[in-house]
């Protein structure tokens, strides 16, 4: 759990970090890329302006303080064109030496595709625009060189990339630390809180043992008649067993939690314990008024605890047992459902599962249906199940169809069919 919440709490930290350096980053570009787009379009029209003064014989006035200076203006190539009305083309000024009069008129046409007296020509390393309010009709275009502007927007991007990844990766140490540091009263007093339960629930396992032994003895005493007094002893005995079987569950859990709990890591027979769990069930479920169906697939072979998978076993039939209408069939199964993967279904018919019910039902001390309070049980047993499902890297569910009939499935890792490891 304390594992859990530390990932959890780094996911947050690293959620909320990504998304600032994301906006960061794409605001620093997209601000550099608006601000070479604004400089590029001032020498354009500032070239324009020029070659219109110098055609008229006035010469151009002193650029303002507040604009770049004339020799930043002038760094970009620009080149400038005019086209009258019969088609000629005139070139007024031409620093982009690249661009011969042929490759001029196929940039005039592109530029004349394109929406606007503006635009980019961003395979062509160009920016343009066009005056179309020219006397006589002539239409005048200014192109400038943008493969500066463009190879200094790819090593920012480049650079964005590797700042981020950086950033990321220190803040994703950062927040690892910071984590152990955060979770730290929370995982005293877990610790505490499973210590506490593990405790008592040995200091209490000696008293119920002894409640037991001497109410075994007086229900078989001849001292004591058949009656009300004789009911009374019985009563004890069994609540007394229920406690231990509360306390037995609780530090089950306790040793789960702590991962203090012993594994016995071995080859073992799914099929025989699914068989054998439910054979040791069908009388409680005859009993019961219920019946069990079983198709369970031979020879499928896993590493685990055979004890804690019978146990597994054991829980989800239980639970079908008792949460199945009268006179309905429980139905098991178990099959492969891949090479490496073989999937236990428990399907019982009842009330079917609303899906709050569905997302709480593995929680400790949750009883799905609280109006059952005659049913035995103290909500312990699915989230037992969960946790040695989880041991063995397995994950169960639960599904409903809707209609009656609720299913539990269990998908296990095994081994490959036919082989022995």
């Amino acid at each position: 759990m304390i594992r859990k919440l530390r990932w959890k709490f780094v996911g947050i930290m690293m959620t909320i970090i990504t998304i600032f350096l994301v906006l960061i980053l794409t605001t620093l570009y997209y601000s550099a890329q608006l601000n070479y787009r604004s400089q590029s379009m001032d020498t354009l029209h500032s070239a324009i302006k020029e070659v219109k003064e110098a055609s008229s014989g006035n010469p151009p006035p002193p650029a303002p303080r507040s604009g770049p200076p004339l020799p930043a203006r002038e760094a970009s190539p620009i080149l400038v064109a005019d086209v009258k009305t019969d088609g000629s083309i005139s070139i007024v000024k031409n620093r982009i030496f690249s661009v011969d009069n042929s490759e001029l008129e196929m940039l005039i046409a592109l530029a004349d595709q394109q929406e606007g007296s503006s635009g980019t020509m961003k395979d062509r390393h160009l920016r343009f625009l066009c005056d179309k309010k020219r006397p006589g009709g002539a239409v005048r275009y200014a192109f400038v060189d943008i493969y500066a502007e463009q190879n200094s927007l790819y090593w920012q991007a480049i650079h964005s990339v590797i700042i981020g990844g950086c950033a990321f990766g220190a803040f994703f140490i950062f927040s690892v630390l910071l984590s152990k540091w955060a979770v730290k009263p929370v995982e005293t007093a877990w610790k505490r809180q499973q210590q506490f339960v593990a405790d008592a629930s040995h200091e209490l396992k000696t008293p119920l043992t002894v409640i037991l032994s001497n109410a075994n003895m007086l229900v078989h005493t001849p001292d004591i008649p058949s009656g009300r007094n004789h009911q009374r002893i019985e009563h004890i005995q069994a609540e007394a067993i229920r406690m231990k079987q509360l306390l037995e569950s609780l530090l089950t859990l306790a040793k789960s939690d702590s991962g203090e709990q012993p594994w016995e890591h071995s080859r073992i027979s799914l099929s025989f314990i699914v068989n054998s769990s439910i054979l040791s069930f069908e009388p409680v479920a005859f009993d019961m008024g219920k019946y069990i169906s079983s198709q369970v697939e031979d020879s499928i072979e896993m590493d685990g605890d055979e004890k804690k998978l019978r146990q597994l076993t054991d829980i989800l039939l239980d639970n079908a047992c008792k949460y199945s209408a009268e006179g309905s069939t429980i139905l098991v199964s178990l099959s492969r459902s891949g090479p490496k993967e073989a999937l236990l279904s428990v399907s019982n018919e009842g009330c079917p599962l609303s899906e709050d019910e569905m997302q709480h039902i593995f929680l400790r001390f949750y009883r799905a249906d609280p109006s059952r309070g005659g049913i035995p049980g103290y909500g312990l047993g699915l989230s037992i199940a969960r946790s040695i499902a989880s041991e063995h890297g397995a994950r169960i569910d639960v599904t409903t169809d809707g209609v009656k009939r609720n299913y539990f499935s269990v998908r296990i890792p095994v081994c490959l069919p036919n082989t022995l490891g």
